[in-house]
């Protein structure tokens, strides 16, 4: 799976960037067919925003959050993406 970092307003740190690479490699573990997985970070005054946009095999999983800190919004928009991708899944395993 590839991952794409993209940072908005500001540089990511090799230690979010490795984050971000561990919580995001755990979706892959969920459904092996997501083909690649993009995490947008945006630094806004008040507040840090985490969106994460991944596509598979005939599917895409949109996932967004906000929070003080990127780390936050990092784990909560993995939870919601996850969600999403296991109800999908378990709704292809039914058929």
């Amino acid at each position: 799976m590839k991952i794409d970092i993209t940072a908005r307003h500001f540089s990511p740190s090799d230690q979010l960037k490795d984050l971000i690479d561990i919580k995001v490699r755990k979706i892959e573990k969920i459904n092996d067919k997501i083909i690649n997985c993009q995490v947008i970070l945006t630094k806004e005054s008040s507040s840090e925003s985490v969106e994460i946009l991944c596509h598979g095999k005939g599917h895409d999983f949109v996932a967004d959050e906000y929070s003080e800190t990127f780390e936050k919004a990092l784990l909560s928009a993995i939870n919601k993406i996850t969600k999403q991708i296991k109800r999908q899944y378990g709704k292809m395993a039914n058929r």
